[in-house]
């Protein structure tokens, strides 16, 4: 019964571009051989379940990065490690990924790809400079906005000299702080998305 109910839900959640994701689902699938993919529900007030970006998404992500020529990416709770080992599979850059959930981030080292980076701990006591790249991605990991915009003030500060990008999927709660200028929306349903934006430099 809870397989039925997920899979009405998926179909619900992503009506709008139901046959790109499906078409993507079963193609990159195979490709990466993640006929499966790998989840974890927790009960946390702060963060929330380990759910995989959806393949499309991802693929526009990847056109995106390759467009404007981005050399690396930082995914802020990166799960098992779908995103930053498929946009460093594909677009060849270096990838960054922050998990906090210890067991998560042992089961990601195993199956990480080639110029991927996975850290495990608290993303609010890292220092942002040091991952060096002006793209982070939020694969909505926070359940609370005020540390969603905790976070992204800090990011906001980090190179300020460099053009910045946000992206952001399934992020549809409350506003972003000022100056994330939105260039890129692409809409599922009223509560599944992928949102790009710019933080011009000074």
């Amino acid at each position: 019964m809870k397989k039925i109910n997920y899979f009405f839900n998926f179909i619900r959640s992503y009506r709008n571009i139901l046959l790109q994701v499906f078409f993507f689902e079963i193609f990159y699938s195979l490709r990466f051989g993640e006929l499966i993919p790998l989840m974890k529900t927790r009960n946390n007030k702060f963060r929330t379940d380990t759910i995989p970006c959806i393949f499309f998404f991802l693929h526009e992500i990847s056109k995106f990065i390759k467009k404007n020529k981005i050399k690396s990416i930082v995914d802020v709770g990166s799960g098992y490690g779908r995103v930053v080992n498929f946009l460093s599979t594909l677009n060849k850059i270096k990838s960054h990924g922050v998990e906090y959930d210890e067991d998560v981030h042992k089961d990601a080292l195993k199956i990480k790809k080639k110029g991927v980076k996975l850290y495990c701990g608290n993303i609010f006591n890292f220092k942002l400079n040091k991952f060096n790249s002006n793209c982070f991605i939020l694969i909505d990991p926070f359940k609370k906005i005020k540390d969603r915009n905790k976070f992204l003030l800090r990011y906001k500060k980090i190179l300020p000299n460099r053009n910045k990008y946000l992206i952001t999927v399934n992020i549809y709660k409350g506003k972003l702080p000022k100056n994330f200028n939105l260039i890129y929306s692409k809409l599922a349903s009223k509560n599944r998305c992928l949102k790009i934006y710019k933080i011009n430099s000074k």
